[in-house]
């Protein structure tokens, strides 16, 4: 039945019907202009933020320039993304410190040599590129084990106590597991303080 067949009702109602249609297409396409937008702009930020980090790489915002692991603000951005990380895939790991006993007596060679030492040593320790190790404070590194178990941090730990003892530094090495110790990335941080 071809359009000359209908009545003038039948009409009017069929250009009613693709007037909503053509109204419903054209909401539809303000829809996915909006979510288009909103996609550019996340991914905006998202280069943004990736553009910073390249932009760190190799620089003493990533790399403390003393004992060549990563800086204080890179190690806590690492921790923090891993934590996210760690709770969305459900896996655990664990923070592990090393705060060198004394070192406001030490003459600054050293201190120096303290630090160069304690870097190398984790270096050599850990699981690297699994594994983090970053300078936390002037007289603490701070180590990220990532997906390991208690049993297995506390072995971790009690390596890196062992092969301090053989370098006769003096050091206080704490360690704190996710989940096992705690969910809660600040409450970990303060158990390895």
């Amino acid at each position: 039945m071809g359009y000359e067949e209908l009545t003038k009702e039948q009409l009017i109602e069929k250009v009613r019907e693709l007037e909503d249609e053509v109204s419903r297409l054209r909401m539809r396409e303000s829809e996915l202009e909006m979510l288009l937008n909103e996609y550019s702009s996340i991914m905006k930020k998202q280069f943004e933020i990736f553009d910073d980090f390249i932009k760190d790489v190799g620089t003493r915002r990533m790399i403390d320039p003393l004992t060549r692991v990563y800086s204080n603000e890179h190690i806590l951005k690492l921790i923090s993304y891993y934590h996210q990380k760690a709770f969305e895939e459900n896996f655990g790991y664990a923070l592990v410190t090393i705060t060198i006993k004394n070192f406001d007596k030490m003459e600054q060679m050293e201190k120096e040599h303290a630090l160069l030492s304690i870097g190398k040593l984790l270096k050599e320790l850990v699981r690297v590129p699994l594994d983090s190790v970053g300078r936390a404070a002037e007289d603490q590194f701070i180590v990220l084990l990532t997906e390991v178990t208690k049993e297995n941090a506390l072995k971790v730990k009690e390596r890196i106590e062992n092969a301090l003892a053989l370098h006769n530094i003096n050091a206080e090495v704490k360690f704190a597991c996710y989940p096992d110790d705690s969910t809660n990335l600040e409450e970990l941080a303060k158990m390895v303080k």
